[in-house]
């Protein structure tokens, strides 16, 4: 009986022990803490630049641990669950950032990405403009733009010139703002005004397949055959297997070009 209770004691010591251990360990201070969620949140952000989500996710919501109010935390999970085709938990972060940064350009541009993807083009608008009517942001032309892109998926051409006008106003080199209007403008059978967009644009941006297309169509109804035939060598030459290549091809076969 006596060395049951000296083993018991001795147990008894040694769970005291470990509890002292751990009552006198430091706890992080709300400033280290912050701190380190700003670390792996960066770490995160470098995840998603390369592709790796998964570590992304594991490494922002490590940072939401230790600062649950990261905004840049929850804004770029919002876009990592939504190349994850998580779009439950992509709402409820990019939701909880603009919550927490109600000011926050790039989590409203996102966002409203985001919903106008959706088919939500009156809540993506909204968060557009919010995004470019902050007086701090850098660069409100880029959700301007991306305002006038949600307002062609609505069918509303007017609104999305306007849009795209707006962010030339603020920087006139802008290249979707560019490639956009000289779109709209050909699509209306305004082509010499066509014509001044997409030479503004080629003297910022390089050419896609898609831009290249409409440079095509765009020379081929203003009659400059030179031109025409410079940007079927190139669209041929560099993207042989786009959808655009094919529709050149198929115009050719037809005797449409």
């Amino acid at each position: 009986m006596r060395r049951y209770a000296a083993v018991l004691l001795t147990v008894c010591n040694m769970v005291l022990a470990a509890g002292c251990a751990t009552d006198s360990k430091p706890r992080p201070s709300p400033e280290a803490l912050q701190k380190a969620s700003e670390i792996n949140t960066q770490i995160g952000i470098r995840y998603l630049q390369t592709g790796e989500l998964q570590q992304a996710v594991r490494k922002l919501e490590k940072a939401l641990k230790q600062d649950a109010g990261n905004a840049d935390a929850h804004m770029t999970l919002g876009v990592v669950y939504e190349r994850l085709d998580e779009t439950v938990q992509a709402r409820a972060h990019y939701r909880r950032a603009i919550e927490l940064q109600p000011n926050n350009s790039s989590a409203l541009n996102n966002y409203g990405q985001f919903l106008c993807e959706r088919d939500e083009y009156d809540r993506a608008e909204r968060l557009f403009l919010r995004a470019a009517e902050n007086p701090t942001y850098e660069s409100p032309q880029v959700p301007l733009a991306n305002a006038g892109v949600c307002a062609i998926q609505d069918g509303d051409t007017k609104r999305a010139e306007d849009f795209f006008l707006r962010a030339l106003k603020y920087e006139p080199r802008f290249p979707s703002a560019l490639a956009h209007m000289a779109q709209l403008r050909f699509d209306g059978r305004h082509f010499l005004s066509a014509r001044g967009y997409y030479q503004r644009y080629l003297a910022v941006a390089r050419q896609s397949p898609s831009t290249l297309w409409l440079g095509i169509r765009l020379e081929h109804a203003l009659g400059d055959k030179d031109a025409v035939a410079s940007y079927k060598l190139l669209l041929k030459g560099k993207f042989p297997d786009s959808i655009q290549t094919r529709q050149l091809l198929e115009w050719e076969e037809d005797g449409r070009l």
